[in-house]
């Protein structure tokens, strides 16, 4: 149950799954490939057809292993008696639609009553004991062995683990919105999971015990869980017409009062999210937080990490001036420094939270400059110029201003009184990936996505003892669909907007890469520059004619924002 030793299991798991190989298909066998018409008819079967031939039972096989219910007990009905001890827990491997099965090349002779089958896929990732999704896209090959049992074929050499579907999963598992916490901040970080679909009950249960486990390997060292490692769950019930749950842990007394604080609020948020909005959380037979025995999301909401709402219409840069759209289209400039005409600004980026703008302003030297201040003030310059300063991005807390200076990684500190200073930033994870093309920090804190070399890569920033920080472990997103990437924004705490210059112009990707969505790129024209997302808001974007906006209405197509042109840099407040 303890978080350490969930990672060290999450670790195991994605080590195992890891299945490589290379087979081409066989002359004289028969390949079966699942197609979009079969998957209707196969959903409504309860169990193998008696008299099916191996590929259809492997295929089949496959298609159960997606209801996890009763131990895969849909999937067990195709094995043997002698493989009754399948570890369907070993791990969960999560495969694109498409798939084939064959006799297995390395099956020598196929004789009448045994063979091996093998089912070759496009793996998408791992799904860890906790929940969470591991990007991991690589093709696989994988053995299954058959053999016939009287006039029928059953399975006896099952892989260990599963492999489902991508469609199975989305409809036996939902995403669950866990809630962890900045160990600096001091503040909640949303971080997705899955659990299996359920009654109320269960999800509230399943929910708990990813707290326990910890985040995920996507957010960690950048947020931690209050749930000590000597936590357990003594008592749980739940009551789903009311809405409630009552909760009894045990180990928690090493627990100060902040730090109960924190873990009832993990606790409410998180249950909120799967229809449990008020929780009773008791500690060995009294209150987890005396003072509110019960607690709920809408009571917590200001330890929830976030900027708040996004204004209506995005600001932009234009003609070397921020300015902000409106419903008429027209760009008025803003107020202060940033807007009338004190400086050559060619881009910049606001904080929601703390009010601060930050620009880059092109000297008469050629050098830029990058400058910072409160929205409609006077703006201070900081430590920060070069040849080439771009990708400016504020972090959640809006007490720092990320940009990326001649190709590296800069980061200054902006407090409250004072001038901006250089922090230290380790982002040495970077060097190797090529030319940085886009950098947006998640609004929430505790993520950083990077464009580098066309390609889109997600990872935790950990903060250290001494004030430094360092970009964790980055994991690639979708190669072979999201390549040739120009510009990204966070949509969402979990959803990130690219566009890129292929025959995919816009996209929507998770966070950890299981959901890509394709969003309409009518009226596109490429190349596309600079992209503008934020939560319950219209996209924007500029192409080759200037600036498009996009609401996902009725008509599914962009539509022109007048007045700027195609050097426009939109930007919602991060």
């Amino acid at each position: 149950m303890t978080a350490r030793r969930a990672l060290a299991a999450l670790v195991v798991t994605v080590a195992a799954a890891v299945v490589a190989g290379c087979a081409t298909v066989p002359q004289q066998s028969d390949v079966q490939v699942l197609r979009q018409g079969e998957q209707a008819a196969e959903q409504n079967l309860s169990g193998p057809i008696e008299d099916d031939e191996p590929l259809g039972l492997v295929r089949g096989f496959v298609y159960r292993s997606g209801s996890p219910d009763d131990r895969h007990a849909q999937a067990r009905r195709y094995l043997s008696a002698s493989a009754s001890d399948w570890d369907d827990a070993a791990s969960l491997t999560v495969l694109d639609e498409r798939f084939d099965t064959v006799v297995s090349p390395e099956n020598g002779t196929p004789g009448p009553d045994r063979m091996t089958v093998r089912v070759r896929g496009t793996r998408l990732g791992t799904v860890g004991p906790g929940g969470a999704f591991e990007s991991s896209p690589q093709r696989v090959e994988v053995d299954v062995g058959v053999v016939r049992e009287g006039e029928h074929w059953r399975i006896d050499r099952p892989p260990p683990g599963v492999m489902v579907r991508l469609s199975d999963f989305r409809s036996h598992y939902r995403e669950l919105q866990a809630w962890f916490v900045d160990p600096v901040r001091r503040m909640l970080l949303p971080d997705g999971h899955y659990i299996r679909s359920g009654r109320p009950g269960e999800l509230a249960m399943d929910a708990v015990d990813v707290l326990l486990r910890g985040p995920s390997t996507g957010l960690a060292g950048a947020a931690v869980t209050m749930f000590p490692a000597t936590a357990r769950i003594r008592s749980a019930t739940t009551d789903p017409a009311a809405g409630t749950a009552s909760i009894e842990l045990t180990g928690v007394s090493g627990l100060s009062p902040q730090d109960r604080e924190l873990l009832a609020a993990q606790v409410a948020q998180t249950l909120g999210g799967v229809g449990v909005p008020r929780v009773e959380l008791l500690a060995d037979g009294g209150p987890l937080v005396p003072a509110t025995p019960t607690v709920s999301a809408a009571d917590q909401a200001d330890l929830v990490a976030g900027p708040g709402r996004a204004p209506a219409f995005p600001y932009v840069v234009d003609g070397g001036r921020v300015r902000q759209l409106s419903a008429t289209g027209v760009a008025a400039p803003v107020a202060g420094q940033a807007g009338n005409g004190s400086f050559d600004i060619t881009e910049a980026a606001a904080s929601a939270r703390s009010g601060r703008i930050a620009v880059v302003s092109r000297e008469s030297t050629g050098t830029q400059r990058l400058l910072t201040g409160p929205l409609g003030g006077e703006l201070t310059a900081t430590p920060v110029s070069g040849a080439d300063v771009r990708s400016l991005s504020w972090n959640g807390a809006g007490d720092e201003i990320w940009a990326v200076v001649n190709g590296r990684l800069r980061r200054v500190l902006v407090p409250p009184s004072g001038p901006p200073v250089e922090g230290a930033v380790d982002a040495g994870r970077l060097t190797p990936l090529g030319r940085i093309g886009d950098v947006a920090l998640a609004r929430e804190g505790g993520r950083i996505a990077v464009v580098a070399d066309g390609a889109l890569l997600v990872g935790p920033i950990v903060p250290l003892d001494d004030g430094e920080v360092v970009v964790g472990p980055l994991r690639r997103l979708r190669p072979g669909d999201l390549d040739d990437v120009v510009s990204i924004d966070w949509h969402s705490a979990d959803r990130i907007v690219v566009a890129s210059d292929s025959d995919r112009p816009m996209s929507e990707v998770s966070a950890d890469g299981l959901r890509l969505d394709q969003i309409p790129g009518t009226n596109l024209t490429a190349p596309l520059g600079a992209l503008a997302a934020a939560e319950g808001r219209p996209l924007y974007v500029t192409d080759r004619t200037g600036l498009w906006s996009y609401s996902g209405g009725e008509f599914d197509a962009w539509q022109q924002a007048g007045g700027t042109g195609a050097a426009a840099q939109p930007f919602y407040p991060g």
